[in-house]
């Protein structure tokens, strides 16, 4: 991942780009056919699980990757049931 200040003095923007973004924004977009808030990747579960609820869907093929992916809705905190 590069994070930085692209283009000129007329018109600069900050950018992240790489291979962590790009599948962040790939599962982002699964939102809408899967009928989810949120998903997040089967890495990022890993280290949630103890606190959320999470529904694991079985793993989807995303543009850009060879291997399948897996993806979990995160459904509710475990720590406090009042708030998702």
């Amino acid at each position: 991942m590069v994070a930085g200040i692209i283009g000129t003095e007329q018109r600069m923007e900050y950018r992240v780009v790489g291979d962590s973004v790009n599948l962040a924004a790939r599962i982002e977009a699964l939102n809408k056919d899967l009928h989810t808030d949120v998903l997040i990747s089967g890495a990022t579960a890993a280290q949630l699980s103890r606190k959320f609820l999470l529904k694991r869907f079985p793993p989807i093929k995303v543009k850009g990757k060879e291997d399948l992916i897996e993806v979990c809705e995160v459904a509710r905190n475990k720590m406090n049931p009042e708030f998702p």
